[in-house]
């Protein structure tokens, strides 16, 4: 094991740690706990690029995205998706012709 790979390998896994032992406690939600997991794999998986570890960083990949996608789901991006709403409503699209060559 690289000694670059510790440092954001144990920073993912102590994330992972304390989302369980705070779900388990119950201070908070199951979204919350995706979304710090998503977190915590993202960690990991930087620490695999960055060592060249294509394994881990794989997995750790697949992962983050997957609890990602289940923190989205579950209500987690709701903030989100409001504050895109918003932004596409202030969009203004302008229909322009296509310019003509001369030839």
């Amino acid at each position: 094991m690289s000694p670059d790979y510790v440092p954001l390998f144990t920073t993912g896994m102590g994330i992972v740690v304390l989302a369980l032992a705070c779900r388990m406690i119950g201070w908070i939600s199951v979204t919350t706990t995706y979304g710090l997991l998503a977190v915590s794999q993202i960690a990991v998986c930087v620490a695999g690029f960055v060592t060249g570890n294509t394994v881990a960083a794989s997995i750790s990949g697949a992962a983050a995205g997957y609890l990602a996608w289940q923190w989205w789901n579950g209500g987690g991006g709701d903030k989100t998706k409001r504050r895109i709403r918003q932004l596409a409503g202030q969009f203004n699209g302008v229909r322009r012709t296509a310019p003509v060559g001369s030839e």
